[in-house]
Parts: structure tokens; C-alpha cells; sequence
């Protein structure tokens, strides 16, 4: 299977007068559809500016996203529709779901946006909270549910349309540590049965420590974990 890819290339954003103090500076990185990202930072660094600019929901001040080299900011409005439809899957700290709708009918919705047959929509739907183990809540509805569960309504709904990118801004911020891990080891489990990319943003290093590649996003840089922790060691070592 081709694998597709989603680039940041050379991505500034600043916001109202702030040119000369850009939240984000010149950031430049690949993912890769099935692997697992982390991007880490306290609360401020644009995290989230960053998610929303990779997902086309922002544009850049300057830079480009690329997905599978087109340009995110140039498609066409019917485009860039089917961009966040079918090729990216959002996942937020919280769920947003509509409370009028049933679980069931939350997760249906954005197979029906794309186009999908009533039918063929409910069966894709039931498969999903299957696999997010919450079959017994389908008629339900959203304010019934406790935290956690309404947070894994949300996964199922983000990847209704498979997705070749799940982008999780802060998916855990909201939930208790064991719900949290619980929320960590499900989003897992379905990239690696899905082969798509994850991309999560996250505060808790215990979060980023479980993906495969981890970024520090700092004063609006981005920074290769790896790279960070080899530089810190040999610091030590030579000041020794």
C-alpha cells in the first residue's frame, strides 16, 4: 500500500498586529500514514495552531502543508471539502458532540456529509462503536455518557470516513489518568489496525512517550525529541 504523507514546509503564523512575534517559526516536518507522532508542549506553544494548520483549518502566515504534495491552502472549496471529509479525521479535548442526536446517529453524520447511503452509513457506524466498545450506547444519547466514553464517540465519529491522518488535539486533557491511558491505548490499537497516521498533540509526556516519533514544539520551534535527548546527554558528558 502507498503510504501518504502530510508536510509542513517552512510554517510561520502570527496572529493580528503580532508579525514581529510569531507563535510559530519556520517549522518544517514529515508524517508518514501509519506511524504514530507525538507533538508535546505546555499549554501556549501552538500545539493547536499547529494541528489546525496541518489539518487546512488555518493558513499559515507563511509556509505550506502539503498532502501527498498538494497544497492544502490552494485546493479548491470542493476540494479542500473532501480534504477533511475522506483524508484527515479531527479528534478535540472535547468531544463536541450534538446532544439532540443519538450516539449512533453522531457517528453516522460525516459518512452522510461525504455522501454515504443511509445504510450503508449505520453499518459502518456499528462497526465503529464495536470497535470503541460502546455497541450497548448506540440509541443513546451523548448526555447519558460519562466522560470517556463521550470522548471515544468522538474517535469512532473521526474515523467514520477512514481517514489516512487522525489529527488528536489534547485528546486526554479532559479525562482522569486511568480513562486517559485507557483513551491512549484505543487510539493505538486502531492506527496499528487501520495503518493511518496519528498525529497527537499533548502536555503529558507519559502520552508521547507511547508514539514511535515525539516532537517539543518550544518558543515556537519544533524539536526532534530524539535529537534534543542526544544533545542533553552529550552536554553532560563533556561537562564532566
Amino acid at each position: 500500500m502507498e503510504r501518504s504523507t502530510l508536510v509542513a514546509r517552512g510554517i510561520k503564523k502570527s496572529f493580528g498586529t503580532q508579525a514581529d512575534a510569531p507563535v510559530l517559526k519556520e517549522i518544517t516536518v514529515s508524517f508518514t500514514q501509519g506511524m504514530s507522532y507525538a507533538i508535546m508542549g505546555v499549554s501556549g506553544t501552538g500545539k493547536s495552531t499547529l494541528m489546525h494548520l496541518l489539518a487546512g483549518l488555518d493558513t499559515p502566515s507563511a509556509g505550506t502543508v502539503f498532502f501527498n504534495e498538494q497544497n492544502v491552502h490552494k485546493m479548491s472549496v470542493q476540494e479542500q471539502a473532501s480534504f477533511l471529509r475522506s483524508s484527515v479525521g479531527l479528534l478535540f479535548q472535547l468531544p463536541y458532540l450534538i446532544k439532540e442526536l443519538s450516539v449512533c446517529e453522531n457517528v453516522m453524520l460525516p459518512a452522510l456529509i461525504a455522501g454515504g447511503s443511509q445504510a450503508n452509513s449505520l453499518k459502518k457506524a456499528q462497526h465503529l462503536l464495536e470497535c470503541v466498545g460502546l455497541t450497548q450506547k448506540a440509541d443513546a444519547r451523548p448526555g447519558s455518557l460519562s466522560g470517556g466514553q463521550q470522548q471515544r464517540v468522538a474517535l469512532a465519529r473521526a474515523l467514520i470516513n477512514e481517514p489516512a491522518f487522525l489529527l488528536a488535539d489534547e485528546p486526554t486533557g479532559n479525562l482522569d489518568e486511568r480513562t486517559g491511558a485507557e483513551m491512549v491505548d484505543l487510539l493505538l490499537r486502531l492506527q496499528r489496525e487501520w495503518q493511518m497516521g496519528l498525529i497527537i498533540s499533548t502536555h503529558d509526556v507519559h502520552v508521547a512517550e507511547r508514539m514511535e516519533h515525539r516532537y517539543r514544539l518550544h518558543d515556537g520551534m519544533l524539536f526532534d525529541e530524539v535529537m534534543v535527548r542526544e544533545k542533553e546527554a552529550s552536554e553532560v558528558v563533556l561537562t564532566r
